[in-house]
């Protein structure tokens, strides 16, 4: 007799808890708060005396990087925010917000700023992952929107970038030109030709691309990364037009060139835990004995992960994987060699050639300075892995201040993986929306509506249509149950009810062709 959908719903919610355990304890003992309440939590940091003296050197570095990208009032304002408040999300991949797993995770952030009206709480802020392929499923490498024909919804990815490039990182990768921009152009004028996207909806996206995207102080960015920073700072204004109340700005900074210059700056030339890390031979088998096969860290059995950080020698299109050898880094065919020393390292740092691994990234962040970063499903696994395996390392070394600061490191924040940002259809439907979604087909009623459903969805609730997308990650597809793959985040929002409260922000106009 075939399972029922709820049983096969709970095996395949079993299995995903198997594997993200500290997901299954944010869950259990938070799963029941609505979202608003939920990220109103975001702000209650847990701070010490040592890590208050330590996040000065985190907070002026962080503030120079946003001046150099925003401006000096931006930096100002953010800065003081930090100083008071501090956290930020982790979860984003670098890349132009408008992906659904993106957007909504900073949405339901905002949410609480327009009720607490403090005065300081003007940016939400950012630290993305760029070390993330332009070809990754959260498309860093263009834009994407829903359109509708001939009572068919579908989603259109319209690149800035042409397909050779699809495997590079986002980091230092360059800026598009205006030769990318007549090319998106093209692209956009061929979907209209080819019928799948109406004249009306192609000219809203390309007035939002002229205005947000090519502009001169856009195109005269040194790369990509920069072009994201300054682009989302814009657009994520227009997700909030026709409300009348201040929204917060966003911040958007990538996460591995902050800590580059964290690195250059305060841990080279110096005796930091953070120095021995990077150059003392004793660090080696401890980093191995702790760390090794933890997700997001490294396998040298498994063959995943780097050891500190990754190359990306000039002119290469591909991340390299580095492995410990000596007082050297070296690729595993020996074609690269990188050798530990604080000169060595600030070259590589400098000329962008080195890209700080997500291990170290974090000890650096969080253990280190000891700031609250939110994540998504996976970091909240790995980064409190992470934490045990840091402070087991500094007990056997003795570093009781480094335990101390780690010790109060916050690892169990979800900052993303749920929605509330649904596009209506015209058959019904109700599907995620992406932010380009938001500024084509929002009205004055958006915001309100997206604030509603921020009050009336669970964590949970919100969590467990994406059970099926968890599944498919964590499990390979011969390790799936196919019973269990059938199961889609449709069912289990009428499974759940949540479909009862969920309501389309903005509608979908369909067109005839």
């Amino acid at each position: 007799m075939a399972s029922s959908l709820k049983e096969n719903f709970q095996k395949l919610k079993d299995k995903v808890l198997e594997k993200r355990p500290v997901l299954k304890e944010i869950m259990a003992k938070r799963g029941d708060k609505n979202l608003f309440d939920y990220a109103k939590e975001y702000i209650s940091v847990n701070l010490n005396n040592p890590i208050r003296f330590r996040q000065d050197e985190l907070i002026s570095t962080f503030k120079e990087e946003v001046a150099k990208r925003l401006g000096n009032e931006v930096a100002e304002g953010a800065a003081k925010q930090l100083e008071n408040y501090y956290f930020v999300s982790t979860t984003d991949h670098h890349g132009p917000l408008l992906h659904p797993f993106f957007i909504n995770g900073n949405l339901v952030e905002a949410a609480p700023y327009f009720e607490m009206a403090d005065p300081l709480l003007k940016y939400v802020i950012v630290l993305p992952c760029a070390n993330v392929s332009l070809n990754n499923s959260s498309y860093p490498r263009g834009v994407i929107f829903n359109s509708c024909v001939n009572g068919k919804i579908q989603m259109h990815r319209i690149p800035f970038f042409p397909a050779n490039v699809r495997l590079s990182p986002v980091y230092n990768f360059r800026p598009y030109t205006k030769e990318d921009m007549d090319r998106f152009r093209s692209l956009l004028r061929a979907e209209v030709r080819d019928n799948n996207l109406p004249q009306e909806e192609a000219t809203k996206v390309q007035n939002v691309v002229d205005e947000i995207y090519d502009q001169p102080e856009i195109l005269a960015c040194e790369n990509y990364s920069d072009q994201i920073t300054k682009t989302n700072f814009n657009i994520w204004k227009k997700f909030f037009n026709g409300y009348s109340a201040k929204a917060p700005d966003l911040i958007y900074l990538e996460q591995e060139g902050l800590v580059a210059r964290l690195l250059v700056k305060y841990h080279l030339y110096t005796d930091t835990t953070i120095t021995h890390v990077l150059l003392d031979n004793e660090y080696e088998t401890l980093i191995d004995q702790y760390f090794e096969n933890i997700q997001g860290a490294y396998s040298r059995k498994e063959n995943y992960g780097t050891f500190l950080f990754w190359a990306l020698p000039k002119g290469s299109k591909y991340r390299i994987q580095l492995w410990k050898q000596g007082n050297f880094l070296v690729s595993e065919d020996g074609s690269y060699k990188l050798e530990l020393t604080p000169e060595a390292i600030e070259k590589g740092l400098e000329t962008k050639e080195l890209i700080p691994s997500m291990m170290l990234t974090f000890i650096v962040l969080s253990f280190y300075y000891g700031l609250k970063c939110l994540g998504g499903f996976s970091q909240v696994n790995y980064l409190t892995f992470m934490k045990n395996a840091y402070i087991k390392m500094q007990t056997e070394r003795g570093n009781y201040r480094s335990i101390e600061v780690c010790a109060r490191a916050q690892t169990k924040e979800i900052g993303g993986d749920f929605t509330i940002a649904f596009i209506g259809g015209p058959n019904g439907e109700v599907i995620p929306a992406t932010g380009l979604d938001l500024i084509l087909y929002g009205d004055e009623n958006t915001w309100p509506t997206l604030m509603e459903e921020s009050k009336t969805i669970g964590l949970e609730e919100a969590i467990n249509p994406i059970m099926p997308e968890f599944y498919s990650i964590i499990y390979t597809e011969v390790q799936r149950d196919p019973e269990l793959s059938r199961i889609t985040a449709g069912d289990i929002t009428k499974l759940t009810k949540v479909d009862t409260k969920i309501k389309a922000c903005c509608q979908i106009k369909n067109h005839l062709v």
